[in-house]
């Protein structure tokens, strides 16, 4: 049987809100041009004095005769050059995930393979994207798909080498005793899997396609597979599917976890990197401000700071083009239809990147609508490399709308994502939740806020990135030696982290590491 262990008690209901805005500050960057930036390193002007920058005149008071200082300049440059390689950047991941698959699918990197198939005429040629057996550059980096279960030692709770700040254990059968064979004989045969196993996996798949998701969901980990979901972004904002997700139960009667795990951001999709970097915010009442770029990969209906209830209302206004869907809507209705068909089942939210973003809002908006049912069943929200998403406001917010569960950021050393939208006095971006903050070598700790090195461009930490670089290059290539086949790195990995060579906080991002400290990290007692 599956079931739950020690999960957290039923929360209490979302924080009191109050449906009401009346604050934003939006940078078109399209409208910023070079002399601009020169304008505000050099003449230091308020910033909403701009043309290119909205702000409601509540803003335009509390920020007052703040110039953007370094980091709004900085970000529009960073913006500018992610704008201008949009098209290289896609051209170079279809041809790079092409050949790589190309490569993969007709026998590995020495090439016998595909001579082979050529001579029996039978060679691969990957051209279907949604094939069950393609994967993306993240797959490539890290193919790995089975689910490493704990144990006895971490299910007791005696063991500090895992990442063990949760009490939730998921449980899974073998596969041979699904039909309901001796239960006696089950016992002996029962798969154990911490919640972080399980979400780090997760986020980490969330990046493939639908099919290759169904079918490491139900023949490699013997979950339930719920459904693949694509989420549209407003004709207002990028009028396309922009957000993608995926919901599974561990089990398909009688679940004890409804997990939802939200797709992140992929190494070339530069609209991606942009949508991490950019500063804008939007004020949504009691849930504070936030990320404005983050809210419309959700479903923001529209940018109103004066009526939270009109930017993001609690039903969803159908605007969507015929078989389109808002994220947030949809995957709230696929989790509620869930959770009244498992009674016992605990939610569970995650993702990498953009997709911990995206998790950690989640919720939020669900204590902004008062869906007490739904976060009354909240147990974890777990992410891995999450940007900033909002204000303090939005982190006491969050707080208080998920104070019966867990919600535990995991940082890997550099990673730039977590650094980022950039902190300034206009645009005060906060973390919240717990950082399970990892070095090179997977020595974990607990801390109450940001990581080292909070904006990342702090010169005192350059020789710890670029040795740290090196030294995760190193690791890479012979970690298996001393932590097994599982942990052996293929050419695609270590040419990615050479990449950290150049820019650390890059190659520090990789979901690889990620699954790797969770599983072989060690945690030293709180130091909250």
């Amino acid at each position: 049987m599956v079931v739950v262990a020690g999960a957290a008690a039923a929360a209490g209901g979302p924080p009191k809100t109050k449906m009401a805005g009346g604050e934003k500050l939006i940078i078109r960057s399209d409208k910023v041009r070079l002399i601009d930036i020169l304008s505000m390193l050099l003449l230091r002007r308020p910033l909403t004095s701009y043309s290119f920058v909205e702000a409601s005149d509540q803003t335009t008071l509390d920020v007052g005769d703040e110039s953007g200082g370094i980091i709004v300049p900085l970000t529009e440059v960073i913006l500018k050059f992610l704008a201008a390689a949009y098209w290289p950047a896609k051209v170079i991941s279809v041809a790079l995930e092409f050949l790589l698959n190309f490569v993969a699918l007709n026998g590995g990197m020495l090439g016998l393979g595909i001579i082979w198939n050529i001579f029996r005429c039978k060679l691969v040629i990957p051209l279907d994207r949604e094939a069950p057996d393609f994967r993306t550059i993240i797959g490539m980096i890290d193919g790995r798909t089975e689910l490493k279960p704990a144990t006895l030692e971490v299910t007791g709770g005696g063991n500090m080498r895992q990442l063990q700040v949760h009490d939730t254990v998921v449980f899974g059968e073998a596969e041979d005793l699904e039909s309901g064979g001796c239960t006696v004989a089950a016992l002996l045969v029962q798969q154990q899997y911490l919640v972080p196993e399980v979400t780090v996996m997760a986020a980490k798949i969330a990046y493939e396609n639908h099919a290759y998701i169904e079918n490491v969901v139900n023949n490699v980990w013997k979950f339930n597979f719920v459904g693949f979901y694509n989420g549209w972004n407003n004709a207002e904002f990028l009028h396309q599917d922009t957000t993608q997700a995926f919901v599974m139960t561990d089990r398909a009667k009688d679940a004890s976890a409804v997990v939802l795990a939200f797709r992140g951001t992929e190494p070339f999709n530069t609209k991606d990197w942009s949508t991490d970097v950019e500063l804008s915010w939007l004020g949504l009442g009691a849930m504070g401000n936030v990320h404005l770029g983050f809210l419309k990969a959700l479903g923001l209906q529209e940018v109103n700071e004066e009526k939270a209830e009109r930017a993001f209302p609690r039903k969803d206004k159908g605007t969507a083009p015929k078989g389109k869907f808002f994220a947030y809507y949809q995957l709230r209705e696929v989790v509620r239809e869930q959770l009244k068909k498992h009674p016992a089942a605990r939610l569970i939210v995650t993702g990498h990147s953009l997709g911990g973003a995206l998790a950690a809002i989640f919720p939020a908006l669900l204590a902004l609508h008062g869906e007490k049912d739904l976060l009354g069943r909240l147990g974890d929200v777990l992410t891995y490399g999450q940007p900033r998403v909002g204000d303090s406001n939005f982190v006491d917010f969050l707080s208080a709308a998920t104070k019966a569960a867990r919600y535990d950021r995991v940082v890997y050393r550099y990673d730039i994502v977590p650094r980022v939208p950039f902190t300034a006095p206009v645009a005060k971006y906060s973390h919240g939740g717990t950082c399970v903050y990892y070095n090179g070598w997977y020595d974990g700790k607990e801390l109450a806020g940001d990581e080292p090195d909070p904006n990342y461009f702090d010169p005192r930490y350059v020789l710890s990135k670029y040795g740290n670089a090196v030294g995760d290059l190193v690791k890479g290539a012979f970690l298996w030696a001393s932590a097994g086949r599982d942990y052996r790195e293929g050419l695609c990995s270590l040419l990615y982290r050479c990449g950290g060579l150049i820019f650390p906080g890059f190659a520090s991002h990789s979901p690889r590491d990620y699954v790797d400290a969770v599983r072989l990290g060690r945690i030293a007692p709180k130091q909250i």
